[in-house]
């Protein structure tokens, strides 16, 4: 998500659903009063940002500044409680993890208003996103991946042993699901059972910091080029492998980018690490968009399917 692509937010009225989508902007302006009550903020609403499925996000500005003037936070919420803890844990994590230097941006204040929605606030941070996995990019991108090293964010939260319970039979009901989809699906889905099987037995370490969904579109690029992580709220513990093994699943990715990101992501733990991140976040992508974006699924297929043939060997 970059904090550069604003949509005008529209005109604020009541949303009779028990559950308001999350670009409404009059549920946005409430759990943005009730936010600065609690926290001592003075904030006003500018306009919704484009990007993400499971919260509203929105540019905030001083008061006392007028229309044209630079933001200065973001406000995410998340239209339901089951989010609310996770949040909560995040909030403590963001705090510990830029205190070691960590690049991403400080959250002013984190909560669940009074109808039940949690939201956070956090700095604004200026930048644009990358389109493509580049050889340039990704060498911009290791060194902060690799400030994540021993930086054990939220040991609670251990992304490695859910990568580990998901591939030993916790998403089956999933997989057998995206097979169904087509022939060109159950060719995707008997590559990441290869690649699994090849990787078998290797132990996925912990201690890292996880970004947790650290693509392309969660990194913001300054004007000196320089990468800072945002939407950060799945953060956690594990191994930093899975976050390399991510950017490898990116939509555009060229020879020399990848190459890049796989020496690095296998250098973290070894190769199977590194095979049974890519097999997982493969996976829960490519069913993510057989389930929200169903015309996407066969552009995306076969790409994932050639990754995962080439981390095999």
């Amino acid at each position: 998500m970059s904090h550069t692509s604003p949509v005008r937010a529209p005109s604020p009225e009541p949303d009779p659903s028990p559950v308001p989508d999350r670009t409404d902007a009059s549920t946005a302006v409430g759990v943005l009063a009730e936010a600065n009550r609690a926290h001592g903020l003075r904030f006003r609403l500018l306009d919704g940002l484009r990007g993400g499925f499971q919260s509203g996000t929105w540019l905030l500005g001083d008061p006392d500044e007028g229309p044209g003037d630079a933001p200065r936070a973001v406000l995410k919420w998340a239209p339901g409680r089951e989010s609310s803890e996770r949040i909560l844990r995040a909030a403590t994590a963001v705090r510990k993890v830029r205190a070691a230097g960590y690049r991403t941006p400080a959250w002013l204040a984190a909560g669940v208003s009074g109808d039940g929605f949690p939201y956070h606030v956090q700095r604004f941070v200026p930048g644009h996103s990358a389109p493509a996995l580049t050889a340039d990019i990704a060498g911009r991108l290791v060194p902060l991946l690799e400030s994540q090293r021993g930086l054990d964010a939220d040991p609670g939260h251990c992304w490695s042993r859910y990568v580990q319970d998901q591939l030993a039979g916790g998403g089956d009901g999933a997989r057998r699901a995206l097979a169904a989809s087509g022939a060109r699906a159950r060719e995707f889905v008997a590559a990441l059972d290869a690649l699994v099987t090849a990787s078998d037995g290797a132990e996925l370490p912990a201690g890292d910091l996880v970004h947790g969904d650290f693509r392309l579109g969660n990194v913001l690029f300054s004007p000196e080029r320089v990468p800072t992580a945002v939407d950060v709220e799945a953060l956690g513990s594990g191994t930093r492998a899975y976050d390399y093994a991510t950017l490898l699943t990116e939509d555009t990715v060229d020879p020399a980018g990848w190459e890049v990101v796989r020496t690095a992501g296998e250098r973290v733990a070894g190769p199977a690490v590194l095979a049974r991140c890519f097999a997982l976040v493969a996976f829960e992508l490519a069913d993510f968009v057989r389930l929200r974006d169903p015309g996407r699924l066969s552009v995306l297929l076969g790409p994932l399917t050639d990754r995962a043939r080439a981390l095999t060997t």
